[in-house]
This record gives structure tokens, C-alpha cells and sequence, in this order.
């Protein structure tokens, strides 16, 4: 079957949403659903969600998340996100386009995947990122897989642009960090939403006009977030995945990578095990979109 009869036919999306090195949550969630033989028709990425998506996507089985799950479990803080000399206050201020480079992070998307283009993978996949100068939404679906998924997670000023062709791109989250609205544009009538949590915390009291800053932009994804939520047809059934306790985390802290995975598959397996308890195990049969969480992400995360 080719893709575009794949996606007219999809019914069941899994949508994953940007957050860093919170990621290894999804890799939880992802365990769990494939424990339960709940499989998707489409997978959507976004920034650290496209890596994830795409690893799934080339491997939709036990042993491609164990492997997932090993590579997180492998990550080299210093490797992707290498920690320097000089304090993040003092990196940020400096005459660069980005904190880190991207080669660290080249490696690890190049490590996860296992094949080389979108064609390759045995689940339809896309992953968003931004277009910088057209200064729009930008979705990517055949060809090449690594710069896209490059692109999706280019956090600004956190890692460069990134080049394809005669355009240059930056992190999907920008735009849209949790694309359900594109997943029912192509055909899902069922979305499971394995975000990292990071939408539903509290606020923290700013201590610098950076947190300020970053506070605007967790706020304009969070506010995205809810008006796509709010735009589906009363039809289309959406499962926000529980995430667990995730403590906060530094931005390029990878060591708690074990303890977000169990969190979020034991919270994912219960909520699981108990919609299915209740004669509600069919992904047809889905209860009604969850409440969008009213709180906002720490600084760092």
C-alpha cells in the first residue's frame, strides 16, 4: 500500500510534542502502548518528538522501543549539549547564533533511526519545524530523514538553524508544538497526545528577564495548544497520555532519563489498563477529550 492510501485510511494517530530532554518520557508512553497492541496509522513529531516519532516509526515493535529506550539511557549530556567553561547566562550573551552546535545531536537523531528516509519507515511519519523566512509552518514527509528532524528540534538559541535547500528552519514548537489539528487534517479520528507534561505545570516565580522571556514563549505554545484542542470535531477523539511525577530538570540534564521513562509508562499502563477495565479498550471508542492542563512549564525544561 502506498503512503497517500496509507494516510486517506489512517484512523488512529500518535501525535508527540516537542520538550527536550524530557523526551524520554515519550519513550515510556510509547512501551505501553505497544504492551497493549494499540498501533497507529500516522505518527507526528515535533522537536524532540520527531526523533522519538521517527525511531518508533522505523521500528513500531517491543525490540524498536527497547532499543529507543537504551539510546536514551546512553545519552552523553556533554555529548549533545556540551556544558563548557563559562556560566549559561554568560554562553547566551555571546556573540553566536546558538549555545551549542548540532553535532552531537546529528549523531544521536543519525544513531536512532536505522533507516535514511521517510520512505523507509513502516509507519507514516511527519514532523513539523519553522521556517524562518517565510516565518511559517513547515511539515516534512518524504526524502531525507536527518535534517528534518534537526530542523523540528532547533531550539532557538539553544542550537543553529538548520538548512534545507534555499531555506533555513528552526524548532517546530515554535509554530506548533503539539500538532493534533494535522493529524485530523489527515484522516485521524482517534489522536493519542504523548506530550511531556510541561503544558500542565505550575508557574514559577521569575527571577530574571530571560525567565520572562521564555515564560512568553511556553505561553503562546500552551495558548496554541488549547484552541487546537478546542477546534476538533466533537468526532475526534483525543487520549492525553499521563506523564507521571517528572522532577525539573536543567535544560541539558539527561541523567533522570530511566526515571521519566518508568514514571510515564507506569502512569501510561494504569490509565491504559483502566479505560479498559471499563469496557472502553477499543481505540474507536475513546471517552471524551481530557481538559488542557492551566498551568505553565518550569523556565528550563
Amino acid at each position: 500500500m502506498g503512503l497517500l492510501q496509507r494516510l486517506r485510511r489512517a484512523k488512529v494517530a500518535f501525535v508527540l510534542s516537542g520538550g527536550g530532554n524530557l523526551g524520554a518520557i515519550q519513550v515510556g508512553m510509547l512501551r505501553a502502548l505497544v504492551e497493549r497492541d494499540i498501533r497507529p496509522d500516522l505518527v507526528l513529531g515535533c522537536s524532540v518528538g520527531a526523533l522519538n516519532g521517527a525511531a518508533y516509526a522505523a521500528d513500531p515493535t517491543p525490540a524498536g522501543v527497547r532499543r529507543l529506550e537504551e539510546l536514551w539511557l546512553a545519552i552523553d549530556d556533554d555529548e549533545v549539549m556540551p556544558s563548557g567553561w563559562l556560566p549559561p547566562t554568560v554562553m547566551l550573551a555571546r556573540k553566536r547564533p546558538s549555545v551549542h552546535g548540532n553535532d552531537g545531536l546529528r549523531a544521536l537523531v543519525a544513531e536512532s533511526l536505522g533507516v535514511e528516509r521517510f520512505e523507509d519507515l513502516k509507519v507514516p511519519f511527519q514532523c513539523v519545524a519553522t521556517a524562518v523566512e517565510p516565518a511559517q509552518e513547515a511539515w516534512f514527509e518524504h526524502g531525507p530523514l536527518v535534517d528534518p528532524i534537526l530542523a523540528s528540534a532547533a531550539l532557538p538559541g539553544i542550537f543553529p538553524l538548520v538548512s534545507i535547500g534555499d531555506l533555513r528552519y528552526m524548532d517546530g514548537a515554535v509554530v506548533n508544538d503539539v500538532p493534533v489539528t494535522r493529524a485530523h487534517a489527515l484522516g485521524a479520528r482517534t489522536i493519542y497526545v504523548l506530550h511531556v507534561g510541561t503544558l500542565d505545570r505550575p508557574w514559577l516565580d521569575p527571577k530574571r528577564p530571560l525567565d520572562v522571556i521564555v515564560q512568553a514563549y511556553w505561553i503562546a505554545r500552551r495558548h496554541r495548544y488549547r484552541e487546537d484542542l478546542a477546534a476538533l470535531p466533537a468526532r475526534v477523539r483525543v487520549e492525553v497520555l499521563p506523564v507521571g511525577s517528572p522532577p525539573r530538570l536543567k535544560y541539558n540534564d539527561f541523567s533522570h532519563s530511566r526515571e521519566l521513562m518508568t514514571q510515564a509508562y507506569a502512569a501510561t499502563a494504569a490509565h491504559l489498563d483502566a479505560r479498559r477495565a471499563r469496557g472502553r479498550g477499543s481505540p474507536e471508542a475513546l471517552p471524551d477529550p481530557l481538559p488542557v492542563g492551566t498551568a505553565e512549564p518550569p523556565v528550563t525544561g
